[in-house]
This record gives structure tokens, C-alpha cells and sequence, in this order.
């Protein structure tokens, strides 16, 4: 059985947050300034931290062929050194997934199903980065939440994708005061809740895949951050086989 289908099935990221917003506001093609700096807040604040770990709570719809939508939830634990160490815990209603990173060699093992499979980077895969586009790419793999973790989703590269941006104004996530922002692509559209005050930590997230039959969506609500150094030595980034595991392969996307 393939690798990805056997214990990836149900893996991607980002709760459910229903505004009222004009036609004029939904369709106007900008980035609203006030949305903006609030995003950029938040994204250069993540990429000067070394070390995190933080803890989202997940909810997915799945769509059965008749329309009906079940939404099934995960806890996901999340560790980082960067550059390029991380070990990231998906414990979801219907599977229970590691993935590690150790520098050199990414590891993918199935809890559930009692499997594991390795891909060594090539020597250029130095960083989290450049592993997460790499094992998109060949592994047809998105580990969960990696547009958080990954420091090279800027902007830039984000304006280039999006067609609107609002700011909604602000509420609370779990106590915490947010700002509200609400963005749309041609394939998508996502709401981020950002933190007020000096810690914009991103404490809430929704995508809703509007061009999939019945737009789903997938929602995630973060919260222990925590930037403590982590020592790149942690035995977590490692990976260590139990006796009654079995390695399987990865099935390599070869370029079309």
C-alpha cells in the first residue's frame, strides 16, 4: 500500500469564523494597509525565533460522494530549532503521525499502523525551508502547519498569491484579543486571527478550499508558544525505530 495513502490521509492545515462582510468590501482587489502591517507584524516577529513550539488543535471537514460533511479533529504538537531541525506530533481521530528532521534525513512514521519510511535530503535540503518545498515536491508530503513553521512564506510571496485582503477588526481567540484578517486566492480563501500587542503570534487560522465540492474547510487554534532555546541535539529531531515497526518505502513523484 502506498506510504502517503496508509498514514498521511486526512494531514494538511488551519475554525470556523462567519462574518457579514459588503459586496463592495469582498470584491475589492486590495490588501487593505491596515491588514497588511498586521501580517507582516506577525510573520517578521516568527522568523527571528531560533527555537519554538507551539500546539494547534485541528478540525477538517471530510465530504462524503453524497455532500455530507463529517469533521474529524487532531492535536498537533510542533517543535522547531532552526535551521533545520524539527519533530511535529499529529494525533488526529483517525491516525497518529511523527515526522522528523534530524539535518540530513526526514522520517515519517505511522504510530497507528506501526510503519515508518526515511527520505534523505539531497546535501542542498539544509534547512526547514528547503524541506518542505523538497518533500512537496517528491514526496507529494505537506507536513501540518509548515507555512507557520517555514520562514521563506514572506510578503511578498504571499501578496503574489492573494487577490484581496481585509481587516475585519478585532475579537477574541480564546481570551486572547485578535486582530481579524480575511483573505481570498482563486483557489481559496483563509481568515487569520493574529495577537494583539508586542507578541503578534498568529492564535487562529481557517482555510476554505471553495473550488473542492462543497467547500471544505480546515481550521487550526494555536496556542503554548513558547521560544525557550532548544539545544539541536534534542533526541526528539532523531528518530528511533521501535522493535515492532516496519520501514516501508516512500513513493518518489518523478517530474512530469
Amino acid at each position: 500500500m502506498r506510504f502517503v495513502q496508509k498514514i498521511v490521509t486526512g494531514i494538511s492545515v488551519s475554525v470556523m469564523g462567519v462574518v457579514s462582510l459588503t459586496p463592495s468590501l469582498a470584491q475589492t482587489p486590495l490588501i487593505e494597509v491596515k491588514a497588511e502591517n498586521a501580517l507582516e507584524e506577525m510573520l517578521n516577529y516568527l522568523k527571528e525565533k531560533s527555537s519554538l513550539k507551539f500546539q494547534a488543535n485541528i478540525a477538517e471537514d471530510l465530504v462524503f460522494s453524497n455532500g455530507q460533511k463529517i469533521q474529524i479533529g487532531a492535536i498537533v504538537n510542533v517543535k522547531v530549532r532552526r535551521p533545520d531541525k524539527l519533530n511535529i506530533d499529529y494525533q488526529g481521530d483517525r491516525n497518529h503521525v511523527r515526522f522528523y528532521f534530524d539535518g540530513k534525513t526526514f522520517t515519517m512514521e505511522g504510530l497507528t499502523n506501526k510503519v515508518y519510511a526515511n527520505f534523505l535530503a539531497p546535501s542542498d535540503v539544509d534547512n526547514i525551508n528547503k524541506l518542505v518545498n523538497q518533500i512537496g515536491e517528491k514526496l507529494n508530503i505537506t507536513l501540518p502547519l509548515g507555512e507557520i513553521i517555514s520562514t521563506d512564506n514572506d510578503l511578498e510571496s504571499i501578496k503574489n498569491r492573494i487577490t484581496s485582503g481585509i481587516y475585519v477588526g478585532e475579537s477574541q481567540v480564546n481570551g486572547i484579543i485578535s486582530h481579524h484578517l480575511a483573505f481570498t486566492q482563486d483557489d481559496l480563501d483563509w481568515q487569520i486571527w493574529i495577537e494583539k500587542g508586542e507578541q503578534p503570534l498568529p492564535r487562529k487560522l481557517v482555510i476554505t478550499y471553495k473550488k473542492a465540492p462543497y467547500s471544505p474547510q480546515y481550521s487550526a487554534i494555536l496556542s503554548n508558544w513558547n521560544f525557550d532555546p532548544i539545544s539541536p541535539q534534542d533526541p526528539a529531531f532523531s528518530f528511533q525505530p521501535s522493535t515492532d515497526a516496519d520501514k516501508i518505502n516512500f513513493i518518489i513523484v518523478e517530474p512530469e
